[in-house]
């Protein structure tokens, strides 16, 4: 299960609704300023509402929204319902998409129509069915003919258990078909349904916030082009492994080669420059399992936990348990999504040191910095 944090209600138009939402898991350039906050729009099955952006924590950051629907007859606490781990239904209904699509409003109502990808079923076929161990994945179709939606049964303790059943039966298939047709085959919304308590869980990335910008008071060091341009490639990428990725070779070139060679420059102009530590700030919205490190070294978070325990997983394949990473096992998706907001805290942290080291350089000499 995902490490998140503490459930928010937050109280929408109908009285006999409530939304909840949770986790998993900066500051901005002078004369950069953010926009008057946005509203970010839920429609589930029923009802809709506008929430502000912020109640959503970091752009990017993952989480769940609980849609928790409220009886006359029946008095019970909202977490309750969600604090059940009794065995019972659910069903989970998950968008198939041709690329990722944008943040933007929550749609919990989606259906065959909104999704869509670069397969199609047999002729004749309406819907394609597929038995696993872990229950039966069905595969339905728009109205143009491309397999465009899955609707997974199963019986489950929570939504998170849910959630990891449906990744576990239908993802490989799906990795099967992305292979056979050689074409990308996108996971998008999706919508899990406890039968028994009626409550709805929505997966959602918090969306980014429009900011205002003065690119006229913007430096850019001819060092820092490269450290800008993986930083962009992340925050392009829709991939929490490959973005933890890109995250983790900034922090390694910076600390392997930048950082080293702005110190020899400088000693080789007999400038004098200040050290700065880096630290990892602290953020209420960094995963459960990594708060520990929050204020604490971030060359020693990078290399007593994102190398040994992530990087090398990656680059060799394997886990430090000796079992192969699967980008579709539930717990090495989890792993990664928890790390990525900390370590993208560690990433800025560092680059902004950066940058006042190379303006205390730039400033003592000659050299003129790029514009």
């Amino acid at each position: 299960m995902a490490a998140t944090s503490p459930k928010r209600v937050i109280q929408v138009g109908k009285k006999n609704k409530s939304i909840k939402r949770k986790h998993r898991a900066s500051q901005s350039k002078k004369n950069n300023r953010r926009a008057d906050p946005p509203k970010k729009r839920v429609q589930a099955p029923s009802p809709q509402a506008e929430i502000a952006a912020d109640k959503f924590g970091p752009p990017g950051i993952k989480g769940e929204l609980y849609i928790v629907p409220s009886f006359p007859d029946i008095r019970r606490n909202d977490l309750t319902w969600l604090q059940d781990h009794s065995e019972r239904d659910f069903v989970v209904r998950a968008l198939l998409l041709k690329s990722p699509a944008a943040t933007g409003d929550i749609k919990g109502n989606f259906k065959e129509n909104d999704g869509g990808s670069y397969l199609a079923p047999p002729q004749n076929a309406e819907t394609l069915r597929i038995e696993t161990p872990g229950g039966s994945v069905e595969v339905l179709k728009n109205k143009s003919g491309e397999l465009s939606f899955l609707r997974f049964t199963c019986r489950a303790t929570s939504t998170s258990d849910a959630r990891d059943r449906f990744q576990l039966a239908a993802l490989p298939f799906l990795d099967k078909l992305s292979f056979i047709a050689n074409c990308p085959l996108v996971v998008g919304s999706i919508r899990i349904e406890d039968r028994h308590s009626q409550c709805t869980a929505l997966q959602y990335i918090s969306p980014y916030r429009k900011t205002i910008v003065n690119p006229h008071g913007a430096t850019i060091y001819p060092e820092m082009a490269p450290v800008y341009a993986m930083y962009r490639e992340a925050q392009n990428s829709h991939s929490d492994f490959y973005k933890f990725l890109c995250y983790y070779k900034l922090l390694e070139g910076m600390f392997a080669h930048l950082r080293a060679n702005t110190f020899k420059v400088a000693r080789e102009r007999n400038i004098r420059i200040d050290t700065i530590k880096d630290t990892v700030p602290d953020s209420e919205h960094i995963s459960e399992p990594f708060k520990q490190y929050a204020r604490t070294s971030v060359k020693s978070f990078f290399d007593s936990v994102m190398t040994p325990e992530f990087r090398n997983a990656i680059a060799h394949f394997m886990t430090d348990d000796g079992s192969v990473l699967n980008m579709s096992s539930p717990a090495h998706i989890d792993r990664y999504s928890n790390i990525l907001f900390i370590s993208e805290l560690c990433v800025r942290e560092t680059i902004n040191n950066q940058e006042h080291l190379l303006g205390q350089l730039y400033g003592a000499s000659t050299g003129t910095p790029a514009h």
